[in-house]
């Protein structure tokens, strides 16, 4: 039964496949009878907007009085502008949700923005099978590094701190960034046009 290895890009994935011995390419993926490496591009997934939730809130100014706009739960979608997306998005969908999958391994980079990844990618496949879920924790990419990283994996409950302040943060990001956007939007058009404002950790110091 193969294993899913998801890498945060294609060239981390063929380094991974190449210290493993996986040899045979794929359009989407690297693949042997017992290991799939597959790779993300960067982020492919991204929470919906407010008007997706709402389609009042299409228009800025009319929605101002419904602010702070708070969804129940976050849903994503696909991010788009990349002919790639769609379809590296399906492929490893129908990878990890393959009757033949019977572990998921985490080789994102070693940060919180990699755990958000791969757990936004997980999240999107509605997985409703168990399997095993690990991290190759790879401070580096030389041989030596991905060959420990294979065989020193950490479990999944290990990971969940870094998981949760991955998700903390980009849903607070969002809570702020956009409400904030539509409301300093909204106060600095009030005289005329279309005055777009901009809020969020990027440019500001709010989530200090």
């Amino acid at each position: 039964m193969p294993v899913v290895i998801i890498a945060e890009k294609p060239s981390v994935a063929a380094d991974v496949a190449k210290v493993l011995g996986v040899t045979s390419k794929q359009d989407t993926h690297w693949q042997s009878d017992k290991i799939w490496v597959t790779w993300a591009v960067g982020h492919l997934l991204e929470l919906k907007t407010p008007e997706e939730y709402d389609e009042s809130f299409k228009n800025w100014r009319g929605s101002i009085d419904k602010l702070p706009f708070i969804p129940e739960h976050f849903e994503l979608k696909p991010i788009t502008g990349r002919g790639s997306n769609r379809k590296q998005l399906t492929a490893i969908k129908k990878m990890i949700t393959s009757k033949d999958c019977t572990e998921v391994v985490n080789a994102c980079d070693a940060a919180r923005e990699g755990e958000l990844i791969f757990r936004y990618l997980l999240q999107l496949a509605n997985i409703n099978k168990e399997f095993d879920v690990r991290r190759m924790w790879m401070q580096s990419m030389t041989d030596d590094a991905i060959i420990e990283a294979w065989g020193q994996m950490r479990g999944d409950k290990e990971m969940l701190p870094l998981a949760d302040a991955a998700l903390c943060r980009s849903e607070s990001d969002w809570l702020i960034g956009l409400n904030g956007t539509r409301a300093l939007t909204a106060f600095n058009s009030r005289n005329g046009g279309f005055n777009v404002t901009t809020a969020g950790r990027v440019q500001t110091p709010t989530l200090c």
